[in-house]
């Protein structure tokens, strides 16, 4: 139906002049609209003005609008996202243009639309801009394009801002009024984030227990601020699950919303969203974020559209080639390497199916459930053993990992393989074949396929205490150097998180034949660590991050290094700390400070005694019971494995104390990069430094990372310290 302005007008006259007696509050309901969310149970949202008007006026500022523009309606009312299109350009006195039913799904009669009606504004969820994108649009146009509903691809990213003036990437929750975080992607991008909140929105990422997360961790997205709703209409239940108090703001009776999306918040402050809680799958004891998957999937070249799901142990990669592509089949095993280099093993997907169009719902969003049920390229299979060898392998890592069947190709550390694990599976080879396998061959031979192979070289196999973890990249490469325990697998997780041009190596501590001929001190440790990456990295400039006992090798290193006249860009203390002993050089001296420290921190335990008599019972029965603890996760009773195991770790522990007692630290006049667990309280003397204020003349700048002092360098943790190491990397070697 057609309405005439004048007409309208005309008809006024019959109303009365009297103001009105009705009154409109900001907490009045100015819709109520019907979501079904990922649950599929409509549910009733009442939006109040101030909601509404909140909303209005920050977009109107950001991304922007005013009289002069053209913006083309596409969306059906019963969508939130209509909200913007019909009330934003009344507010600013823009022109509004709605398109019609058929108009609005026809990408050609869209396209001559926007172009006949000089349309500069028009939001639009992927989908309806990919199919514009397809339907010959070929010359730029004075577009401010918006974009929402789903995740926006990379690819879909790059075409838009070939086409448009600016790209805005919105996000929100009907819940929250539409929108309420903004960004404008450009051409530099590097990640296509959600970016920051809105006017008077706050946003946060929180845990399971309902706490703030570490940035850089995984957590779900939270949305507080002037657009959340009250809750569900007449759903007590269901608004008291999702409408949570805010106890982030401090103002009383203030509420959020729980979105149900996966996200994480970047140094930059600005929003990543990793997809839905809901869809979040545990495989072999690891719990995966199919979005982070598909994040680095779209990142790839050739891809233009990915969704992961998860199918029994395995993740499916769904993939729609680049048009461009002539023989997508080819391009997989390049896409699954790369991904090996940048991802962690178990988010590395088991298939890649490739098809023509990703499905969605009558919103536009993807149907997933329709995915489900598209056939794969193959049907996942198991590769059995085919060698005594591979036999005797396998058997031996499905007894130590727990798994009923491993199929030969299968990554080691994706089933869940860690140094304490590597260390069990290295016992049992050598008791079945004789031979000693150095636990850095993981690395290189991580699948039952390939260590087999390794096993009939037929000649003995040595370790060097370099281990190329992530050898290939052009930035100057991070040598990580081990803890206690000697070995570097504990960092096979955290290499993942890097940047895929970062080269990064392992030091580890034992010799070519294990403890023979082992090192008499930490100088002479330093000495021969110093010549190792010096073969690899001649010129420098050198980066060092030492875990635990690692950060006194690495200070060590950079010392001897500096009296080379080498440039040391970076010494990373990974949660190491020193008690006073270390600063004298007689070893009674050494031992006599030691047990005035070890007297002095016994004043603490007595009161962790009367708070956690559990925790403290640990703490005085000795070593092994807090190795036990700590190493192994448990227990009084270990099998037979687990046993030999932790004599190795005892011996290695042994070896690196006596070392440790012969060593006099002394200060130097250089920086320390602090990297502390926010959970330990392990060095008491001094909590802040820990110990190292008088050792870095230079200063010591401190990092504070979520977890225990094991817990750093392993999942979730591990993410943020490589993203915090990364860029602080990146900041150092910028100049050099």
């Amino acid at each position: 139906q057609t309405l005439f302005i004048e007409d309208a007008v005309d008809s006024l006259d019959q109303y009365s002049t009297l103001p009105l007696t009705d009154t409109v509050s900001p907490e009045n309901i100015a819709y109520i609209l019907y979501t079904s969310g990922s649950t599929g149970n409509p549910k009733g949202v009442p939006i109040t003005h101030k909601n509404l008007v909140n909303f209005l006026y920050s977009m109107a500022v950001e991304p922007g609008i005013n009289q002069n523009d053209r913006l083309l309606s596409i969306t059906t009312i019963s969508f939130d996202i209509a909200g913007l299109e019909l009330f934003l350009p009344l507010l600013k006195g823009a022109t509004l243009i709605i398109a019609d039913h058929e108009t609005a799904r026809d990408g050609r009669l869209l396209l001559e639309l926007v172009k006949n009606q000089n349309i500069n504004f028009l939001q639009a969820t992927p989908t309806t801009w990919s199919m514009l994108l397809d339907s010959g649009w070929a010359q730029p146009l004075p577009l401010k394009a918006l974009c929402g509903g789903e995740a926006m691809p990379p690819d879909l990213a790059k075409e838009l801002l070939s086409k448009c003036d600016t790209l805005w990437n919105v996000y929100g929750p009907t819940e929250t009024t539409v929108w309420s975080s903004v960004k404008q992607i450009k051409a530099d991008d590097k990640l296509i984030t959600i970016g920051k909140p809105i006017a008077n929105t706050q946003i946060y990422i929180i845990d399971e227990q309902g706490l703030l997360v570490a940035p850089g961790s995984i957590g779900e997205i939270v949305i507080g601020g002037d657009g959340v709703a009250k809750g569900y209409w007449n759903r007590p239940e269901l608004t008291s699950e999702k409408f949570i108090p805010n106890k982030f703001s401090g103002i009383n009776d203030d509420i959020m919303y729980c979105t149900g999306d996966l996200g994480r918040m970047l140094s930059n402050k600005e929003i990543e969203c990793l997809g839905r809680v809901d869809q979040q799958v545990k495989i072999r004891g690891h719990r995966i974020e199919p979005g982070e998957v598909e994040q680095a999937l779209l990142l790839l070249d050739g891809i233009k559209s990915a969704v992961v799901l998860a199918n029994e142990n395995f993740l499916i990669a769904h993939i729609v080639p680049d048009s461009s592509l002539e023989n997508a089949e080819d391009q997989i095993p390049i896409w699954r390497e790369t991904l090996t280099s940048r991802l962690p093993a178990q988010l590395i997907p088991h298939d890649f199916n490739l098809i023509e169009k990703i499905p969605t719902t009558l919103n536009g969003k993807i149907d997933r459930k329709a995915l489900s049920q598209l056939k794969t390229n193959k049907k996942i299979t198991y590769t059995a053993p085919r060698t005594e060898e591979e036999n005797i392998v396998a058997t031996i890592w499905k007894e130590s990992l727990g798994i009923e069947d491993i199929d030969i190709f299968s990554d080691f550390f994706e089933m869940g393989g860690h140094s304490i694990t590597g260390v069990k599976v290295m016992i049992e080879i050598e008791k079945h074949t004789g031979k000693r396998i150095p636990l850095s061959a993981l690395f290189k031979y991580s699948t039952v396929e390939k260590f087999a192979k390794l096993l009939n070289t037929g000649t003995e196999i040595y370790s060097d205490c370099l281990v190329p973890i992530k050898p290939r990249g052009n930035k100057a490469p991070l040598f990580l150097i081990h803890g206690a325990g000697l070995n570097v697998l504990n960092f096979i997780n955290l290499s993942k998180h890097f940047h895929s041009d970062q080269p990064i190596y392992g030091i580890q501590g034992t010799k070519p034949k294990g403890f023979e001929g082992w090192y008499e001190s930490i100088e002479a440790m330093a000495a021969h660590y110093v010549e190792a990456i010096i073969k690899v990295n001649p010129k420098g400039p050198y980066a060092l991050a030492g875990f635990s006992f690692g950060g006194i090798v690495a200070f060590e290193m950079t010392r001897q290094l500096k009296e080379q006249g080498k440039t040391v860009s970076l010494t990373a203390l990974l949660d190491s700390y020193v008690d006073s002993s270390y600063y004298y050089g007689s070893y009674r001296r050494k031992q006599l400070v030691r047990y005035l420290d070890i007297t002095h921190r016994r004043l603490d335990f007595l009161k962790e005694m009367l708070l956690s008599w559990k925790a403290f019972k640990m703490r005085i029965n000795g070593k092994k019971e807090y190795i036990l603890q700590r190493h192994f996760g448990k227990k009084d009773v270990m099998t037979e494995q687990e046993e030999l195991a932790f004599q190795q770790f005892l011996e290695a522990d042994g070896m690196v104390k006596k070392i440790v007692d012969r060593y006099h630290l002394k200060p130097q006049n250089f920086e320390v990069d602090l990297f502390r667990s926010q959970d330990d309280d392990e060095y008491k003397l001094d909590p802040t430094h820990l110990g190292w204020k008088k050792a870095a003349l230079g200063g010591v700048l401190i990092h504070n990372i979520s977890g225990n002092h094991l817990d750093i360098v392993a999942p979730p943790n591990d993410k943020v310290l490589a993203q915090l190491l990364q860029d602080i990397l990146d900041q150092k070697h910028e100049n050099i």
